[in-house]
């Protein structure tokens, strides 16, 4: 169409187009705070033009070609990426600062200030073995450190729990996740397949998959209708067809482990299953899979970080037990009177730091503390004994306990091995410790750093500046004006040719 007429549909598509890029503008500016959104831009095109003989090609005005999203995928991957690595380090960080302030070290209330209280009852006691005040301070001191062993011990394996239960919520709020991912799947696909760009329901997914990233690692491809695919580990659990669920195996009963479900699950034969991470089959059966990044990677590390200090608290309480008791029934010799301290008997490795007591008959009889060579305390002012049990501060001692013997003659323990005193095994733990949370709190504020720089980066290229959407708001508003004044100009055009004209 040419003519008068031909140019008044031009100003229309020309005001059209400029009143879309006007809200596409006001879309901007409200969403201007709304976290993960991605600013849109109108993407004009001149429209085709008509052929006129013997003129040329007259152009028939502007279209809109697209509503684009300012966005850089790599520097979304990059951040994602950052975010999960970041989750991971803040995971494991926060849960050994709970540990932390289960050893509560250093104070005056923690275990090694009741260590040194215990050693320096024996030494009392040493040298004082006629005061049966100084045997009541000691059973009484000994039962402080025993109940602060206990603490520590029923700290821990709360923890350990709650721990376990952070990580099979993680996987609980990774599905949910997913489970929307494949709504919007469906929905991107049906608005796609119509030829429209669903840019709001991209940012949406975008922050669904920086969400879910910050759970476990993942890799997201996109097909030609933006749908993702998304491999957790390494294993698909979302495509354009189906969806999986992740779990945690969270408990162990006669050798069978379990969701938290009730669903039994099947691993490697012999290996313990607690805290292991599956992805869910069609068929029934599992996959284990081996997260590396994501706050359930951090979670899971922790419960290992648990489990040792478990074990090494054990192992301490067991050791402890275990020296004390040697010397004082003089290495075992029950038929001649010798008298266990703690309750030796009903101790392993693996109960000593919940079960660990100064035994019932000391309890009860404090005077039946031995403190001389001989068993029935039979020289007064014989402290020998109760100063060797104080020595084992000093004392290095091999690792392996089942190789301890007592020489009866030098009232000393003796084991082949490398040794370490009792106390220096107990400061270890808490060094360690010490060690593993200050790398996480290192790594923490260096991942800290780099999301804070990635965050910058794409907000200069997908968030809005408000300045920036002024100053094309007065630019489209200025076109908008101007077609308005053409259009108004081609009105006065034809009042002209129709009703002043002719006849």
């Amino acid at each position: 169409m040419s003519g008068l007429f031909g140019t008044l549909n031009t100003a229309t598509k020309g005001l059209n187009a400029q009143q879309t890029a006007l809200q596409t503008i006001g879309h901007n500016v409200a969403n201007a705070n709304t976290t993960g959104y991605t600013r849109q831009r109108v993407t004009m095109q001149a429209d085709l033009a008509q052929s006129v003989a013997g003129v040329g090609q007259i152009g028939t005005g502007v279209r809109i070609g697209n509503i684009d999203r300012v966005s850089d995928q790599y520097v979304n991957t990059q951040l994602r990426d950052a975010h999960s690595t970041t989750e991971k380090h803040k995971s494991l960080s926060d849960i050994i600062g709970q540990l932390e302030a289960t050893f509560n070290e250093p104070s005056d209330t923690g275990l090694s200030n009741q260590i040194s209280e215990v050693f320096n009852a024996w030494t009392y006691l040493a040298s004082n073995p006629e005061q049966a005040s100084a045997r009541t301070m000691l059973v009484q001191t000994t039962e402080t450190f025993t109940d602060t062993i206990h603490h520590m011990a029923n700290s821990m394996d709360s923890l350990h729990k709650d721990t376990l239960n952070e990580l099979d919520k993680s996987a609980l709020d990774a599905n949910s996740t997913l489970k929307q991912l494949e709504n919007l799947n469906h929905q991107i696909w049906q608005a796609s397949v119509r030829g429209f760009t669903p840019n709001d329901l991209l940012d949406q997914q975008d922050r669904l998959l920086t969400d879910l990233a910050g759970k476990v690692d993942i890799t997201v491809e996109r097909d030609r209708f933006n749908r993702v695919s998304v491999d957790v580990a390494g294993t698909n659990v979302l495509d354009s067809s189906s969806r999986k669920e992740l779990a945690v195996v969270t408990k162990e009963e006669n050798g069978t482990f379990y969701l938290s479900n009730g669903d039994s699950v099947e691993g490697p034969e012999g290996e313990n299953l607690i805290g292991k991470v599956i992805v869910k089959n069609e068929a029934g059966s599992a996959t284990f899979i081996n997260p590396q990044k994501g706050s359930m990677k951090g979670t899971q590390d922790a419960l290992g970080v648990i489990s040792d200090m478990q074990s090494d608290l054990n192992e301490f309480a067991f050791s402890f037990a275990t020296a004390v008791n040697l010397i004082h029934s003089n290495g075992g010799d029950y038929d001649n009177g010798g008298v266990e301290f703690f309750n030796n008997g009903e101790l392993t490795k693996e109960n000593a730091a919940l079960n660990i007591r100064v035994s019932e008959s000391l309890r009860k009889n404090p005077e039946n503390v031995v403190s001389g060579k001989d068993l029935n305390n039979t020289f007064s002012g014989d402290g020998s004994r109760a100063q060797a049990i104080a020595g084992l501060q000093y004392q290095n001692l091999s690792l392996n306990s089942e190789s301890w013997t007592f020489n009866q003659d030098s009232m000393k323990i003796e084991g082949s091995g490398v040794g370490s005193t009792l106390f220096s095994r107990y400061n270890s733990m808490v060094t360690e410790m010490g060690i593993v949370k200050q790398q996480e709190d290192n790594m923490l504020d260096t991942q800290s750093a780099l999301m804070h720089l990635l965050t910058q980066r794409r907000e200069s290229i997908s968030g809005v500046d408000i300045n920036e959407e002024v100053v094309d708001m007065i630019r489209y508003s200025s076109a908008f004006q101007a077609n308005s004044r053409v259009l108004q100009t081609i009105s006065e055009m034809l009042d002209t040719l129709i009703n002043r004209t002719g006849v």
